[in-house]
């Protein structure tokens, strides 16, 4: 009985040490993507706001603000000074839902669609050189584990309401 409580708490210290890492871990991985995003954002004169919004179009030339609000996880209060930037740098046009007037479209223009292209492109030659110093038989392990992280932390934000 004692050798059960002994290993339930080797197991417990375990645990919140790997917590304790992957914190960390992705603390600094967040903070190393960020700054990638914004030199990028930067070289194409973009705030990085404007930037994440461009991408949340991904392969769509028209979103509503908010399916743009969803993908960004931003209120759409927020979102409207994003989009401002953008219709005044004339990468997207507004309008109307033509089957409901309550619903206000964004789309890309064609130099929006341009410079959405642009961005796009260079996140993935960063990384295209992530993955040349990873061995290729581990890309899809990596790959498959960081979608799975996403999924559990997207779909489980009581994780941090149940701490509070």
């Amino acid at each position: 009985m004692a050798n059960y409580f002994f290993e339930r708490c080797m197991h417990q210290a375990n645990h919140h040490k790997q917590a304790e890492t992957l914190a960390d871990l992705t603390l600094g991985l967040v903070g190393c993507c960020q700054r990638k995003q914004e030199r990028i954002a930067e070289r194409a004169h973009l705030s990085l706001s404007e930037f994440k919004c461009l991408r949340a179009f991904r392969n769509d030339s028209e979103l509503s603000v908010k399916d743009i609000a969803q993908r960004m996880s931003l209120t759409s209060s927020r979102l409207t000074r994003i989009i401002d930037g953008l219709v005044k740098k004339r990468f997207v046009t507004r309008h109307i839902d033509p089957h409901d007037r309550r619903i206000i479209n964004v789309r890309l223009t064609k130099q929006g669609e341009n410079i959405a292209r642009k961005v796009t492109n260079d996140c993935t030659h960063v990384y295209e050189q992530v993955l040349e110093h990873i061995d290729p038989k581990d890309h899809d392990r990596i790959i498959s584990a960081v979608d799975q992280l996403w999924e559990v932390l997207q779909q489980r934000t009581e994780f941090v309401e149940e701490y509070e």
